[in-house]
């Protein structure tokens, strides 16, 4: 019997998504999306299909008759375009000769890239008339009617994927969206859970009103799906989103025991709000003050789940070690969410281009984690450069049962638990030392001739810090921790991925992080600032 494979892919997700001006309408696009995914595919099918995937916008479905494939595509675009106003690209279905699944897959996989660019070469207009209205959330949609999204807000005009985002989101805790994950939070407990609805609700643990976007994207799974059967793929699919929620669901319990910056603690508000969250894709609201470690365990817990998928799957052929790239921007309640997206995409593609890098020029395979911290409403500053720069970013996650820098990947940068490590030893000191460090760092400079001054300076300023033996003691320690090398205090840096060999230290990220780099597992107290 002859059997084809189709695949299809949701076009401008992310679009579709953040078209809101609310986090209560990105939850619902998110949510509509994976109600769409789990339903629409089994409505439309007959039974004697096989569905492989059907996550993330994602769908790749065995077909016995390749004209009932074709018109299986047509309905799947048409009802998406009805509920979410989007489309939906569908590749033509590709045969499965011979029964190879694998070679079958990867040619539908050109097919769908092939089919995305013509896409992309359309230009889609919004019909328009003398007398019309736009939406007041998305700003971008026909209003199709006059009146509430929710109870809190006035009347206003509104376009119809908003209405239905709206009413997505309107039952906070469920939906097949976010029940999973709270679920896994409580660990099945009773009792009526508050989400945040805004990025103020999650702010409150920060007494400046600052909150965390941490922003996820896993490495070389493409490659991964490439190597799998028709069963291991469904099953891999099935899996990972699973185990993303379990990754984000660890640290967000240990969140909820920690206390706000009032000093209160609510086991039945949850502090962490997904907005997309599926397959190996991941952006949610986080609490600011433990964003560095939050992302640290979150990374470590999708490597062990990922770890076990694989075992699981039994693969024929050796495949490597699961990593994950990750980003947390940290920004202000009010700064706009799409700005904080943005910014997270532009560094979470350098990161994952590290990771790859790292792996390839020495066989180590490490997840990685960078941060942007955005004062105000800043833009985004430029990465900086030079042969001497104040920064290692990005940073490494290493096993927490093995925390020492494999000594193959020792000049490609430091991990991050050093970093939340120091942020702890160096509480104590004065905060008019730690804003001396700051501003001595902040001004290392590129020229080897002045490179002799600031040293002179720093031993200066450390010789003051002496003042306290103990305080000397720990400021040493970590400047130790946080670089040195062959170049006194600096440490160096040999990646791949730059054009040339650097110098650099990171006591600069971390006094720039300070209040964003508490452990999760320490209580706020033991940060108690001189």
């Amino acid at each position: 019997m002859t059997e084809y494979l189709l695949a299809a892919e949701a076009d401008q997700i992310q679009d579709f998504i953040f078209r809101a001006s609310h986090l209560r309408e990105v939850v619902g696009g998110s949510q509509l999306l994976t109600r769409f995914c789990n339903e629409v595919p089994q409505q439309l099918l007959g039974g004697g299909e096989r569905i492989v995937v059907n996550d993330g916008g994602a769908f790749r479905i065995v077909f016995n008759d390749l004209n009932q494939a074709r018109t299986f595509g047509e309905n799947l675009a048409e009802i998406y375009r009805r509920a979410a106003d989007g489309a939906i690209t569908v590749a033509e279905p590709e045969e499965i000769k011979n029964g190879d699944f694998a070679k079958a897959s990867e040619a539908a996989e050109e097919k769908l890239r092939v089919a995305k660019r013509w896409r992309q070469q359309t230009v889609q207009t919004t019909p328009q008339m003398p007398f019309t209205a736009w939406c007041a959330s998305c700003g971008a949609g026909l209003a199709i009617a006059y009146g509430n999204r929710h109870a809190d807000e006035r009347a206003n005009y509104l376009c119809r994927a908003c209405m239905v985002k709206g009413r997505e989101r309107d039952s906070p805790g469920e939906g097949t969206f976010l029940r999973p994950f709270l679920q896994l939070v409580t660990g099945g407990r009773a009792g009526t859970f508050d989400w945040p609805m805004e990025a103020k609700d999650t702010a409150r643990f920060d007494p400046r009103r600052y909150v965390a976007y941490l922003m996820a994207d896993g490495n070389n799974l493409g490659k991964l799906f490439g190597q799998c059967n028709e069963e291991q793929m469904r099953e891999l699919s099935k899996q990972m989103t699973q185990k993303l929620r379990q990754a984000l669901a660890a640290p967000t319990r240990k969140a909820m025991t920690q206390r706000d910056a009032r000093g209160e603690v609510d086991p039945f508000k949850v502090p962490v709000l997904p907005l997309i969250l599926g397959g190996d894709d991941l952006f949610a609201l986080v609490p600011a003050p433990w964003a560095l470690d939050f992302a640290l365990k979150f990374c470590r817990e999708f490597e062990t789940g990922m770890a076990q998928i694989i075992n699981g799957l039994k693969l024929t052929v050796q495949v490597e070690r699961p990593t994950i790239a990750a980003v947390v921007v940290i920004c202000k309640e009010s700064y706009p969410y799409r700005l904080a997206y943005r910014a997270g995409v532009e560094r979470l593609g350098r990161a994952k281009q590290l990771s790859k890098a790292l792996a390839y020029e020495t066989g180590e395979h490490l997840s990685v984690v960078d941060f942007e911290i955005i004062l105000g409403s800043q833009i985004v500053e430029a990465p900086r450069e030079g042969t001497r720069r104040p920064t290692l970013r990005p940073f490494w996650v290493l096993p927490e049962d093995n925390q020492s820098m494999p000594s193959r990947a020792e000049q490609w940068g430091l991990p991050l638990h050093r970093l939340i490590n120091q942020r702890l030893k160096l509480s104590g000191l004065p905060n008019k030392r730690l804003a001396q460090l700051r501003s001595l760092f902040d001004r290392l400079p590129d020229s080897t001739a002045e490179l002799e001054s600031w040293r002179m300076d720093l031993e200066q300023l450390l010789g003051r810090v002496g003042r306290d033996e103990e305080a000397e003691k720990i400021t040493r320690a970590a400047l130790a921790q946080l670089g040195s090398g062959d170049s006194g205090w600096l440490y160096k840096i040999n990646r791949k991925t730059d054009e040339a060999i650097w110098h650099g230290h990171a006591l600069l990220d971390l006094l720039e992080a300070w209040d964003f780099a508490f452990d999760l597992d320490k209580d706020r107290d033991v940060y108690k600032e001189a």
